[in-house]
């Protein structure tokens, strides 16, 4: 088994916290939206009650002269809550919560005028004739929920596909060393990026049906950036791996050497009790020994070089003995192979490596 395996986050675990963000992003706004939508139409449309209708009247705006009978701050922090206590001419009392910004600009005595709806406060007029909306006001009720189909339905995708891609290179034996951490990151990148710039153009439009024809527009133009980004980090990568090959340079063995090293890969050459390798004119071979005198074994001659990473850049594991870390990467046949050895030792094993064509990148 690759000793890489065991690195990072379970496949399984990114499903446990992409699947629900992926499911509130698609389901919460499926289930809402309707009720959102038909409270602000039925609202918007409403008529002014006749002079004698009660709060308890469901589809018209109640008009009433009221005043602020007292002001409460409930929770701590973040989860503060800014409620006023409105007062009635006939002694009845309601309690309507407001946002924070709104809170101040009414204090307790002030006469205010309110609007019921559906037997709710949803708007407070202050004496400055400042028009005050409560939380249970209906116009623009789809924004959270637009807002959560745009950040949750994206995030959770990418993880989502972070699991699928963690899983996949798993079973076959590979690691993001080689297939390039592009492959997860721009999409996640791409999706959070979306889901404020989504969120922004929700909140500046007028109405419903132009929030979602602007995050659709977000959408479209994320498609080509995401493109050229994923592009982008692949000729990077490859870029500076080609670059690093040549600082490094390669020098053939000329007598037998034996290093501190690591061999990583789902191959039977990898073992957790060999931490050294032997470099000899004729080839490579792990050890346990740090002098090579008890026993080795021998690295096929199918092993071939494919390129060079930084190692800190992948969060590779320390090796005993190693304190300026480079991976090589290699192939044995269809199985990756990567050996951690110190910056020095590497020209050497690349001298003991014959190179492999490059083929497509997955």
């Amino acid at each position: 088994m690759p000793m890489y395996r065991g690195g990072g986050i379970s496949p399984w675990k990114l499903v446990l916290l992409g699947l629900p963000l992926f499911l509130a992003g698609v389901a919460v706004p499926a289930a809402m939206l309707p009720s959102a939508l038909a409270d602000e139409r039925a609202y918007t449309e409403a008529a002014p009650c006749p002079r004698r209708a009660t709060a308890a009247d469901a589809d018209c705006l109640l008009s009433r002269q009221a005043s602020v009978a007292a002001k409460h701050v409930t929770g701590n922090g973040d989860n503060k809550k800014y409620f006023l206590v409105i007062g009635f001419p006939d002694g009845t009392q309601e309690r309507a919560r407001l946002r924070k910004d709104s809170h101040g600009k009414v204090e307790s005595g002030e006469p205010v005028t309110v609007v019921s709806w559906r037997d709710e406060i949803r708007e407070i007029t202050t004496p400055d004739d400042e028009r005050l909306t409560t939380w249970a006001y209906p116009v623009g009720s789809y924004v959270p929920l637009l807002f959560v189909a745009v950040i949750g339905t994206p995030s959770g995708a990418s993880i989502l596909w972070m699991a699928y891609w963690s899983r996949r290179l798993r079973r076959a034996g590979r690691s993001l060393v080689s297939t390039g951490r592009w492959h997860t990151s721009v999409p996640f990148v791409t999706a959070v990026l979306y889901g404020f710039s989504a969120m922004i153009a929700i909140a500046v439009s007028p109405s419903f049906t132009a929030a979602v024809i602007a995050a659709g527009a977000v959408a479209v133009a994320a498609v080509p950036l995401s493109a050229l980004a994923w592009r982008g980090r692949r000729n990077t990568a490859e870029a500076k791996a080609a670059k690093l090959l040549t600082a490094t340079g390669v020098a053939v063995p000329v007598a037998e050497t034996v290093i501190p090293a690591r061999v990583s890969g789902d191959v039977p050459y990898s073992r957790v009790d060999c931490d050294h390798l032997v470099l000899t004119p004729g080839g490579l071979a792990v050890t346990p020994d740090a002098r090579g005198v008890s026993w080795r074994l021998p690295l096929p001659g199918s092993l071939a070089f494919v390129r060079l990473h930084r190692a800190e850049s992948v969060g590779r594991a320390h090796v005993r003995g190693v304190s300026r870390p480079l991976l090589v990467e290699c192939r044995d046949g269809g199985r990756e192979v990567l050996l951690t050895a110190d910056r020095e030792h590497v020209p050497w094993i690349l001298g003991a490596l014959r190179p492999q064509p490059r083929g497509s990148v997955w």
